[in-house]
């Protein structure tokens, strides 16, 4: 048998046909960008998304330790084909950072990066993203969510914990480098350097449908991405204290119980 994990997999009964990949980074407006997918009727996936499928995190963290730690063979069409049943787009991380293989994979879905200027981008990746990595208290929190927040968060470290081996020259040479990289290795006829910012125009000739009569989605600022940190914060104290307050409840009501039966005993031979 495959020590594989993604081998013990069962194949989708129908493949999904991949049309799109955003390979952007994070904090470039991706959020923004997968909602104005959903609003042209795609279907896209997002690594959020693994909160409602946390059985992805394991099989999300072996394809990178492939890709980066060469751990064991890098996973092919058919494997990624098993990450992204049911969709048809995929937004962002963890999709960018296995962008060499999903291109390779899916040669027929177009192809969007959406672009932000580096230097705000890193203010933003740091007041976000950084920040948020740091709150050590999910290493003794997230166990008490065994079904999300403790795969997340397991997984969540290992991916930041890869950052050095993406940027071995620091982050602002690895943004550059990837954006000079990839506009290289897709056809530009297949490629769309996208500014969230520029609005439906752009992104709907390229992906060659009409424009929705509704404004382009704009979401997920510093702000909220940090209030989402804090959601995922209280969900696990609330875990916690649910768990701990069963025994506590119990023991409370066993002193109840036998403090009753000694106050009737009492009564009794009053």
């Amino acid at each position: 048998m495959s020590s594989r994990l993604i081998d013990q997999i069962p194949a989708p009964k129908t493949p999904p046909k991949m049309e799109v990949l955003l390979l952007g980074m994070p904090r470039t407006g991706t959020i923004s960008i997968r909602m104005a997918f959903e609003i042209l009727h795609y279907r896209p996936f997002h690594g959020r998304m693994m909160d409602e499928m946390p059985h992805l995190y394991p099989l999300w963290t072996e394809a990178l330790e492939a890709r980066y730690l060469h751990t064991g063979k890098d996973y092919t069409r058919a494997d990624y084909d098993k990450l992204f049943d049911g969709f048809n787009v995929s937004c962002n991380i963890p999709g960018t950072l296995v962008a060499a293989d999903l291109i390779k994979a899916y040669p027929e879905a177009k192809v969007v990066v959406s672009t932000r200027e580096v230097d705000r981008w890193l203010q933003s990746m740091r007041q976000s993203v950084d920040s948020a990595v740091s709150w050590k208290s999910f290493d003794w929190l997230a166990p008490w969510d065994p079904y999300v927040i403790g795969p997340w968060w397991k997984y969540h470290k290992f991916q930041h914990g890869l950052r050095p081996l993406i940027a071995p020259q620091g982050e602002r040479q690895a943004y550059l480098d990837y954006h000079a990289w990839i506009q290289h290795a897709v056809p530009a006829e297949r490629l769309l350097m996208f500014n969230p910012r520029d609005g439906w125009g752009p992104l709907c000739e390229f992906l060659g449908v009409p424009v929705p009569d509704v404004p382009f989605p704009h979401v997920n600022n510093t702000e909220q991405f940090l209030a989402g940190r804090r959601r995922r914060w209280w969900r696990t104290v609330g875990f916690m204290l649910a768990k701990l307050s069963t025994p506590v409840l119990a023991v409370v009501a066993a002193a109840w119980w036998s403090w009753g039966r000694r106050a009737t005993w009492l009564l009794s031979r009053w």
